[in-house]
């Protein structure tokens, strides 16, 4: 059988999840390196920050590695739809997170849990 033609440009855009430990010394950390808070703060469970072109997510709870979660995640947010992406993407799975909404999770070929939210259903 031939792959599955992948997503005309699916304008990806890579948003980088860090879990961590302290919050307000994470947040601190990532200012010291330019970045600048979008969303959240020092004392909330998400953080959004701008670091460049890049902007980056810290979630202060431990990984769920019985999910496939580990300490950095790859996030995308992404213009095309969940359906789009389940046709060009074999054994995509769609989740809906309480604070990120509906979620196409997929395994590169490594086995690396990656995780796409279409625009719009995201808070990134």
């Amino acid at each position: 059988m031939a792959d599955p033609k992948p997503v005309t440009s699916p304008g990806l855009q890579l948003q980088p999840m860090v879990h961590v430990a302290d919050m307000a010394a994470s947040v601190a950390f990532y200012e010291r390196l330019g970045g600048e808070v979008i969303h959240g703060g020092t004392d909330t469970y998400w953080t959004l920050m701008q670091l460049g072109t890049t902007q980056i997510g810290l979630l202060a709870r431990p990984p769920v590695t019985e999910q496939g979660e580990s300490t950095v995640e790859l996030n995308f947010a992404a213009e095309a739809s969940v359906d789009d992406l389940h046709r060009a993407i074999p054994g995509a799975r769609t989740v809906v997170h309480p604070d990120f909404g509906e979620q196409v999770l997929v395994r590169s070929p490594d086995g690396l849990l990656i995780k796409i939210s279409p625009f719009g259903d995201s808070e990134g």
